[in-house]
C-alpha cells in the first residue's frame, strides 16, 4: 500500500486522514509506503499521523517530502538526517531516506529525490533569478523558498540524494530478484503534473529530478517506482518498469 501528501493537520483534515489509515489498515497489505509530506512545522503532528496506523501489521516504510523540511528557524537538513529518522524509528517506521529495506526477495529504496530545474519548461520565456528565488514577482510563490534551509543549492542537494539513491540501489541489488523504488518527488517526465496554465509550467521546476530517473533505469531490478508530490493521479510504463 502506497501513499502520500497526506499532509495531516492542513486544512483541518484530520478525519479524512484517520478514515483513509482505516482503509489502508483493512487492506492487510504486507508493506506500507508513506512518500512524503506528512506533516510540516509541528512535530507533534507527524507523531499523531504515524500513529493513526499503529494497528497496521505489515512494514511500514516513511520517505521525507519537501514539506517535512519546513522550519521558520531551523535547520532543515538537521530535520532531514537526524529529527525525522529519530521520531519515524520511535513510531515504528523505516526510515527508507537512511538506509534502504530488504523483505525477502524483494528490496525497497529510496529517498526525498529533490529537485535541479531539469524539468524546467524551457519554452516559457522566465528568467533564471525567478528560479534561483522560487517566485515569480506577482504571479506565485514555491514556499520551499521561505521555509527550507538546507545551507546548500537544490543542485547540490539533489547532486547528494541522488548518488545515496545509486549507492543504495548498487547496494541492494545483490540481495534481491526486485526492487520497489519509492520518492517523494518526480524521478521521470512522464509523471509530472498536466501543464494547464504559465504557472503550472513555471512550478514543474520544483517537480524533480531527470537524473534520478536515469539512475533508476540504469538498475534492472527495479520493477515498480511510486512518488507523490504533484497532487495528480499519474501512471506510466518505463523501460519495463
Amino acid at each position: 500500500a502506497v501513499t502520500a501528501d497526506i499532509h495531516y493537520g492542513v486544512g483541518n483534515n484530520q478525519h479524512i486522514v484517520k478514515n483513509l489509515a482505516k482503509r489502508i489498515i483493512k487492506t492487510r497489505a504486507d508493506v506500507l509506503i508513506l512518500a512524503g509530506d506528512t506533516f510540516h512545522f509541528q512535530q507533534q503532528l507527524l507523531i499523531d499521523c504515524l500513529h493513526l496506523f499503529d494497528a497496521f501489521e505489515g512494514d511500514k516504510l516513511f520517505v521525507a517530502g519537501n514539506h517535512d523540511l519546513w522550519t521558520n528557524d531551523g535547520n532543515s537538513l538537521t530535520l532531514y538526517k537526524n529529527l525525522l529518522p529519530k521520531v519515524v524509528k520511535q513510531c515504528g517506521f523505516h526510515y527508507l531516506d537512511q538506509k534502504p529495506f530488504i523483505k525477502g526477495k524483494v528490496g525497497f529504496v529510496g529517498n526525498i529525490g529533490w529537485y535541479d530545474c531539469s524539468f524546467k519548461d524551457p519554452s516559457l520565456p522566465i528568467p533564471e533569478s525567478y528560479y534561483l528565488d522560487k517566485r515569480w514577482p506577482n504571479v506565485v510563490t514555491w514556499n520551499d523558498g521561505r521555509y527550507v534551509h538546507l545551507g546548500m543549492s537544490d543542485i547540490a542537494f539533489t547532486k547528494k540524494v541522488n548518488n545515496k539513491l545509486k549507492h543504495h540501489l548498487t547496494a541492494v541489488s545483490q540481495h534481491v530478484n526486485m526492487i520497489i523504488c519509492a520518492f517523494h518527488h518526480v524521478p521521470f517526465a512522464e509523471l509530472l503534473r498536466t501543464r494547464h496554465t504559465s504557472m503550472d509550467k513555471f512550478l514543474t521546476a520544483f517537480s524533480g529530478s531527470k537524473e534520478a530517473g536515469e539512475i533508476i533505469k540504469s538498475f534492472p531490478k527495479v520493477k515498480y517506482v511510486f512518488s507523490g508530490h504533484t497532487h495528480q493521479k499519474k501512471r506510466a510504463l518505463i523501460n519495463g518498469i
